[in-house]
């Protein structure tokens, strides 16, 4: 059986910058080759670095997070969009049309509106 990875110090510190700058992974992975001990495989970076690229990860979710909801609480258009967009479920395209319960003239089929549109009486309104 194949010795287990040894976590690095040195490794793990390149692993945190590199993803705190938005590396691929891929790349991270290229990089620490130059380091005696490192993974050369994904699943060994993954598995001997997990806790380093959980924290970074989890690091710049907050900073950006929170530059995002400062922004949008600040005024910010575009950041309270984006946050609505991620976080709320909200989408622009959705629109909602209230109507008082006890107007029936939008009440109409497809049928009937089509029928309308082309200026032909239904057999009972003859």
């Amino acid at each position: 059986m194949a010795e287990a990875l040894k976590h690095k110090l040195p490794i793990a510190k390149v692993v945190r910058t590199k993803i705190r700058a938005g590396v691929a992974m891929k790349v991270i992975l290229d990089d620490i080759q130059r380091f005696e001990g490192a993974p050369t495989s994904m699943n060994g970076l993954y598995k001997t670095y997990r806790d380093d690229i959980a924290e970074a990860r989890s690091s710049v979710h907050e900073d950006v997070g929170r530059v995002v909801v400062n922004a949008a609480l600040g005024g910010d258009i575009k950041a309270a969009e984006l946050f609505l967009r991620s976080k709320a479920g909200w989408s622009p395209t959705q629109t909602i049309i209230e109507a008082s319960p006890d107007d029936e003239s939008g009440d109409t089929s497809a049928i009937d509106d089509l029928l309308a549109l082309l200026n032909v009486k239904k057999p009972d309104e003859k």
